[in-house]
């Protein structure tokens, strides 16, 4: 079977094309991968930085080992205590992998289980023809939702997950911090959901012209001035409504409370590779503001929202890829996401 593996605590990664296909335990399904994305966690390993390398240690990578985790497929064979999948089905993962028993799990907050696991990251993942996850991480697709669409759930619900905890509601000015895959997906959500106007700020003027095509102002904040374009957008209201981090940069942290309306909302999707610093009283306490972090999706109501919205065509998904690989060109694949992109995707059935 032909994958792309992870070997080692450096940096890169390796394809292969002689793994053994894997088999279904009791408990999982295997599926025939049809499209399968990087994500910024996956570039993090193939960079061996540092938020890759925190992130690896905090959920126990095991080296060496089959990288992915944002993907979709069709199930070829199940296991035997497997009820509620069937082979044929089109499905997508989520992938944290919860134990189903802790507190937060048995109290709707299973995507922070204290037992928490991360498929592509504390297991072999999806860059590869087949792939096996457990059945409770497995979510079955409608007809209407491509593969390609299916493969972004996973991040898209990120966003979605943010935009839900902000409560984004009709008339609401959204500012982005990151116009990458997901804060682009940001935008598009944002928008579904009625926001009157979305700011997305990056420092490199393609991203920013990306976030442009998708309906939002797009800004380069190293060289347009962000304040005057806050002020001629939310002035009324004293800043934007909602702030959605999705940058990772810990210098925006300095900035959030320059934006940000009283008792506005901030929303801290992104891993930063490092401690950062805020002004609390400046940001928060003189201000009211709500500060909240999160991670992954809520299980299932991110995916549930995520779903309609896709289905009813508010939101094309695809409008994100730039990029098409087969897995032969993972080193390309990588190096195009360093010299500047959108979503990039790979399909293993291309050769």
């Amino acid at each position: 079977m032909r994958a792309v593996i992870k070997e080692g605590r450096f940096p890169g990664c390796k394809y292969v094309e002689d793994l053994p296909i894997p088999v279904p335990k009791p408990d999982e399904i295997q599926f025939k991968v049809k499209a399968t994305a990087i994500c910024g966690t996956d570039y993090g390993f193939w960079l061996w930085n540092k938020s890759g390398e925190r992130f690896a240690d905090k959920y126990e990578m095991k080296l060496p080992y089959t990288l992915g985790h944002e993907c979709s497929g069709v199930v070829t064979a199940i296991g035997e205590n497997v009820k509620t999948i069937s082979v044929g089905d089109r499905i997508a993962l989520e992938t944290h992998i919860y134990c189903g028993e802790c507190y937060q799990c048995r109290h709707g907050d299973a995507h922070n289980c204290q037992h928490l696991k991360i498929y592509g990251t504390s297991c072999d993942g999806s860059f590869a023809e087949y792939a096996v996850a457990p059945e409770k991480i497995v979510y079955k697709l409608p007809d209407e939702v491509s593969f390609e669409q299916a493969a972004l759930f996973e991040p898209a619900g990120v966003a979605m997950f943010g935009l839900q905890e902000a409560d984004v509601k009709p008339g609401d000015v959204v500012l982005i911090y990151g116009c990458g895959p997901i804060g682009q997906m940001a935008i598009s959500l944002a928008k579904a959901r009625g926001a009157r106007e979305v700011i997305a700020l990056d420092i490199n003027d393609y991203k920013a012209g990306l976030a442009t095509n998708l309906g939002a102002i797009g800004v380069n904040s190293m060289t347009q001035d962000v304040k005057a374009i806050v002020h001629d957008v939310a002035g009324d209201r004293g800043g934007v409504d909602v702030i959605i981090e999705v940058s990772g940069a810990s210098s925006v942290y300095d900035t959030m409370a320059d934006y940000l309306r009283p008792e506005g909302k901030i929303i801290l999707l992104a891993h930063p590779g490092e401690m950062v610093s805020m002004d609390i009283m400046r940001t928060m306490h003189h201000s009211g503001a709500t500060i909240k972090g999160c991670f992954g999706r809520r299980i299932w109501g991110s995916w549930t929202e995520l779903t309609d919205l896709v289905v009813s065509g508010k939101v094309d998904l695809t409008k994100v890829i730039t990029h098409r690989f087969p897995l032969s060109s993972a080193q390309e694949a990588f190096e195009t996401i360093q010299k500047g992109s959108g979503k990039v995707l790979f399909l293993p059935e291309q050769e």
